[in-house]
């Protein structure tokens, strides 16, 4: 039998980013799917510095079971980023010898692999942004991207992504074989991300909603991520303008945590005549994120680049319509069940969101769209791709 690690950093925190919740999802499927075959035993793998971060207790948490019943490996010697950083000086203390265990096959789920690492490694790389928008990240994620994922790519015996549009930017960017990368699509629980079962349920949400958050008859315009540069909320504010002359009880709703260079959005934010509707909810529940979800008039989501773009996904099993950026993944994800707009045009997202609060569309129609085009991703399908590379490597 087979021994299966899975090294499961992006969970090792108090809240989960995208990141983490992608990990999440695949893990708790992929690990008992393996087991239950009598294919492999899988084990956990968490660092954590003189256990100051409460790392494995985060993983255990998040992931829940079956994945906090594994048994966990944990090195308490230093950083993860720390010990990637020294590349091939790592081997001279291996990665497992820190983490006193030995794999066929470890599967990392936040782009990088240890150089240090002696077994099998899968990687996964979710979009190419340190290549293509360097000035969108944070400077120090910037330089461990850039000067270890080249070097990642080559010692993994595979690649998961998450798009066929980061694919090919994985090919043109790095020069990796297509044979060895493969598309594990982000999925979407449609048991928990669905649309209100009837009116009264809608009524209800929308009570909740509306008490929380101060939000009248008109309703909102919901963006949900974190704010930093790469999400281009800038030019959603400006459309978002440009409407209230036409729907002044109108509110925007910005949901996510503050990320990177956040400072400028705020500055936008504080600045704008009509500060007063729009709402930063901060890091939201997943009840919270549903109700918006439901509720929304529209959801909009103008970012410049997504390796995949989970929220729009989330919001379309919910039954908002969707209007997004005609770049990167997001035509993929979306499809025919969405508008699509030009990134650095506030005035055609004002014109586009206008038309959509003016019920300018055909509502059954675009329901049935919404919901074939959301069948096509699921965590399923994502962990069968983790399982079909595991397969190729072990053979």
């Amino acid at each position: 039998m087979k021994k299966i690690a899975f090294n499961l950093q992006p969970l090792a925190a108090s809240k989960l980013t995208g990141i983490g919740t992608y990990a999440k999802e695949v893990a708790r499927r992929l690990g008992p799917n393996l087991e239950k075959g009598g294919y492999a035993n899988v084990e956990v793998h968490v660092f954590d510095f003189l256990k100051r971060n409460g790392g494995m207790d985060f993983v255990k948490q998040h992931a829940d079971k079956p994945v906090a019943d594994m048994p966990f490996k944990q090195s308490l010697f230093m950083p993860l980023g720390a010990y990637i950083r020294l590349g091939k000086l790592g081997k001279i203390l291996p990665y497992e010898t820190l983490l006193g265990t030995e794999n066929d096959i470890t599967v990392f789920f936040n782009y990088l692999v240890p150089l240090g690492m002696k077994g099998k490694s899968i990687i996964t790389v979710y979009d190419m942004v340190c290549a293509r928008y360097p000035e969108t990240m944070d400077r120090r994620n910037k330089r461990l991207l850039t000067k270890h994922l080249p070097e990642s790519c080559k010692k993994a015996e595979r690649i998961m992504t998450i798009s066929e549009f980061s694919k090919r930017e994985i090919m043109e960017c790095l020069g990796v074989p297509e044979e060895k990368i493969l598309v594990a699509y982000c999925g979407v629980n449609r048991k928990i991300y669905s649309p209100c079962a009837d009116k009264k349920q809608a009524e209800n949400v929308f009570a909740r909603v509306s008490e929380k958050w101060k939000i009248g008859e008109d309703g909102y315009i919901l963006y949900l991520g974190t704010l930093e540069p790469r999400k281009n909320v800038g030019l959603l504010i400006d459309a978002f303008t440009m409407l209230k002359e036409k729907h002044p009880e109108l509110k925007l709703i910005l949901g996510g945590g503050l990320g990177w260079h956040y400072e400028p959005i705020l500055e936008k934010i504080e600045q704008s005549s009509f500060k007063q509707d729009i709402i930063r909810t901060g890091y939201l529940s997943d009840s919270d994120k549903l109700d918006l979800y439901r509720c929304a008039r529209a959801f909009a989501f103008p970012s410049l680049y997504e390796g995949f773009g989970l929220p729009a996904l989330e919001a379309m099993a919910c039954g908002a319509p969707v209007i997004v950026s005609n770049t990167s993944s997001l035509p993929e994800v979306v499809g025919d069940a969405g508008w699509l707009c030009d990134p650095s045009d506030p005035q055609a997202w004002a014109d586009q969101l206008d038309k959509i609060l003016d019920g300018d569309f055909d509502a059954r129609e675009l329901h049935k769209k919404m919901q074939e085009q959301v069948k096509k991703f699921s965590w399923d399908a994502a962990t069968i791709a983790y399982g079909q590379a595991i397969y190729d490597v072990i053979q």
